[in-house]
């Protein structure tokens, strides 16, 4: 799973924590620096200096990379050695080899780090929520106490979200309550998985889809929404990655996203350690956490790294055996879209991809008794994910355009 894992890019830190002193941090299972120098370039490199292991954290920003503290070698972004200063004029030891680095970019407030082989590299996935007009994407980052397949999973387990947090703790909006339908499949040909969650609420029809690309990035939809009025086709409210730190502990990094269209929330409720998504956050409390729990505690109380074989799965667990199936045929080679492809050269960013990731809420008739109605969830859920996929012949705010103007229509045929 490491191998696979640094075949993507990865964010590492926020921009706003990159300040006059070095950001040591641990990602897969590596111990980096991160540094912005006083020319504006971010750098990661090995922590420990490949002089005589002193930590880089305690290093000098320079003009020009950085500077160990203990015997002055002056490192660029790329691992060149720029400077041995003890050594004599007519030494070759700098030129003799390169300090450990990663290739970094910095995209709207996060740094992002790929830590693959260079030849393997990607271009910088590019999503079409962060490029619509208007929208303002607001960076957040949490420390998370458990393995990060446990805090991914967590995604595919819309069911928690009528218990965890509307019945025991109130984080989101009373239409959680509700318990939905659920269907999942895999899509793009291997490379993510998506939940339709279907609820009746009173006289309205709330579908709800979330898009999860492999290995740790996902797309959420809006919590705030309490399913008593029409919505077509909202966009995702925040983009997350959860990376592993090591095999027992994970960072969540991700972005708001804030506008017109993306509602609810404060932008001042995201940044270090915190989030405007409820329930997200470790509650530093005890007594508190017992008594209102949220995801930290439900996660990392699975154990630092889950015991699968200890499980009893039921039926609330199809998005979890999905996507651990999707992951095991990834590392299989069974589905060889699952890899991203080198860039073509010249080529760092991606063309723009749709996300599916959405929350419509349709005015619809009940259909009567409880089977009746549970077929009726599976039926217009499945024709909204068919509108929805469909969008994908059209690009940006056509593409928005056309899959409200159609859902609009399935409305109308029930009515």
């Amino acid at each position: 799973m490491g191998e696979y894992m640094r075949r993507f890019w990865h964010p590492v830190c926020l921009s706003e924590q990159l300040t006059d002193f070095p950001l040591a941090t641990k990602i897969l299972n590596e111990d980096l620096v991160v540094f912005r120098d006083k020319s504006g370039r971010v750098g990661i490199l090995h922590k420990h200096c490949s002089h005589r292991g002193t930590s880089l954290e305690f290093g000098i920003i320079s003009d020009k990379g950085i500077r160990c503290c203990y015997h002055g070698w002056l490192f660029d972004i790329d691992g060149k050695i720029l400077e041995t200063p003890g050594e004599p004029p007519e030494s070759k030891l700098k030129d003799s080899f390169y300090h450990g680095a990663y290739q970094a970019r910095e995209y709207k407030g996060i740094v992002f780090v790929y830590m693959g082989p260079p030849d393997m590299k990607p271009a910088f996935p590019i999503r079409d929520t962060w490029v619509e007009p208007g929208v303002k994407m607001v960076p957040f980052i949490l420390e998370v106490g458990n393995n990060w397949l446990q805090t991914q999973e967590n995604n595919l387990d819309p069911s928690h979200s009528s218990f965890l947090h509307t019945r025991i703790t109130e984080h989101f909006a009373g239409s959680f309550t509700e318990v939905p339908r659920i269907d999942y499949q895999i899509v793009g040909e291997g490379n993510g998985v998506i939940y339709s969650c279907k609820r009746r609420l009173g006289d309205y029809m709330w579908v709800r889809q979330l898009h999860t690309f492999l290995p740790n990035e996902s797309h959420v939809g809006t919590v705030y929404h309490e399913g008593d009025s029409q919505l077509y086709f909202q966009r995702a409210l925040w983009s997350r990655w959860i990376v592993p730190r090591d095999d027992v502990m994970s960072v969540y990094i991700g972005w708001r996203l804030f506008g017109e269209e993306y509602p609810g929330g404060q932008e001042d409720e995201c940044g270090i350690e915190k989030i405007d998504m409820p329930g997200q956050a470790r509650i530093e409390n005890y007594e508190e956490a017992q008594r209102f729990p949220g995801d930290w505690e439900a996660q990392a109380a699975q154990r630092p790294i889950a015991i699968h074989a200890l499980e009893h799965k039921g039926t609330t667990d199809g998005g979890v055996a999905l996507i651990r199936k999707a992951l095991r045929q990834a590392l299989h080679g069974e589905a060889p879209k699952a890899w991203p492809e080198p860039a073509v050269a010249g080529v760092e960013d991606s063309e723009p991809v749709n996300l599916y990731t959405e929350d419509t809420v349709l005015k619809i008739p009940a259909a009567g008794d409880y089977n009746k109605e549970w077929e009726l969830l599976g039926e217009v859920g499945a024709k909204v994910t068919d509108i929805v996929f469909g969008g994908d012949e059209f690009e940006g705010r056509e593409r928005i355009d056309r899959i409200q103007a159609r859902l609009k229509e399935l409305e109308a045929t029930y009515n």
